[in-house]
């Protein structure tokens, strides 16, 4: 069967964050996948309406963290996260890089050929900064695992409507914009989703880092 005509599942952890409701609605309406199983710590609340007809259709299927996982699992695409001031430091480690390695191993246990992760620009498992140093141990943790193509989004700050108002990255969008270099510039979150979608159809392999250059590429219709 040719690959644009597999019946794939996609699993998506962190559906209701920035990033994670606009990939949510993305992966509904891509024909790529028979079916979306979203893995939450709860049941869906204020869903879109393109999510709430997906629902009643079948085509999403919502799933808590303590029920079983997806039997069949062919793309991950992860956006969770939190923050040191609503979480701690320990529960930001706990979802931040904890929660997002052992999804993405269950995805691969379940079958899956790809992982698409929302990251960090500035992750490194040697940062100074705790955030960074995190988000670096996340990706060398699901680094680790065997599969064949695994994509870390490492976008700088971002844009969009959220449940809670951060000043400070509210600010940092006002700066952050051209002439200032690509990678640094702030881009909304709905592009980082767009990507990961575009990206996932692409059929790479191998380990890939993508920053604000790539992000705007695969918008863009670019092939890499």
């Amino acid at each position: 069967m040719p690959a644009d005509q597999q019946r794939n599942v996609a699993v998506l952890a962190g559906a209701t964050g920035l990033i994670g409701a606009h990939l949510l609605d993305f992966l509904i309406a891509s024909d790529k996948y028979t079916q979306v199983v979203v893995v939450a710590r709860r049941k869906p609340t204020g869903l879109s309406v393109t999510a709430q007809e997906a629902l009643s259709t079948g085509l999403l299927r919502w799933s808590t963290f303590d029920q079983s996982f997806p039997e069949q699992v062919d793309h991950f695409f992860c956006a969770l996260g939190t923050t040191q001031k609503v979480s701690g430091k320990s529960g930001l480690a706990a979802v931040d890089r904890d929660l997002v390695i052992d999804l993405a191993g269950k995805s691969v246990a379940a079958g899956a050929r790809l992982l698409s992760i929302v990251s960090a620009t500035g992750a490194n498992t040697g940062s100074m900064f705790f955030y960074n140093r995190i988000k670096g141990e996340m990706e060398q943790g699901c680094g680790r695992l065997s599969v064949p193509c695994i994509q870390f989004w490492q976008p700088s700050v971002l844009l969009g409507e959220r449940d809670d108002f951060r000043l400070a990255e509210t600010l940092a969008g006002l700066v952050l914009r051209p002439p200032l270099p690509k990678n640094i510039q702030a881009r909304k979150g709905a592009a980082v989703a767009s990507a990961m979608v575009v990206a996932a159809g692409q059929d790479l392999t191998g380990l890939h880092r993508f920053k604000v250059r790539e992000i705007d590429m695969f918008n863009s219709g670019e092939i890499l």
